[in-house]
């Protein structure tokens, strides 16, 4: 996702289901602390209620909040995404493909000489029950 991607100018559906998880997130949130005794727990319950259902009402009161919200999440994402690709590419297949080569794996019968053609022959399944069962 790029930059201009964002979504700077929502519509009513999307704006009323960020204000319906608005509600959920900072009600279960502000419930939470209301339950374990902390008295700011109400203050949050007060955004919840005070922002998340009128945004269900009205979804253009909330869109200002939503841009906001999207701006300063793309950042975030665009930092989680790269950094746990890097880790699964240099943490897993780098690993993984050194190991094969040290091990002398070849999948794909690289090594197998200088051919024509690399074209290996598969039998074929002459029943008619495989037909129904493909994969």
């Amino acid at each position: 996702m790029k930059f201009a991607d964002l979504p700077t100018n929502p519509d009513d559906r999307m704006l009323r289901q960020f204000a319906g998880l608005w509600v959920l997130f900072f009600g279960a949130i502000g419930a939470w602390e209301v339950y374990k005794g902390n008295t700011w727990g109400w203050p949050i319950l007060a955004v919840a209620v005070g922002v998340g259902v009128p945004g269900l009402a009205w979804p253009g009161l909330l869109k200002p909040i939503f841009v906001t919200w999207m701006v300063l999440a793309f950042p975030i994402g665009w930092l989680v995404s790269h950094v746990i690709l890097a880790l699964v590419f240099y943490g897993v297949f780098t690993p993984l493909g050194m190991l094969l080569k040290a091990t002398g794996h070849d999948p794909l019968a690289r090594k197998s000489g200088s051919k024509s053609s690399y074209w290996q022959t598969k039998t074929q399944q002459r029943e008619m029950r495989r037909y129904l069962k493909q994969f």
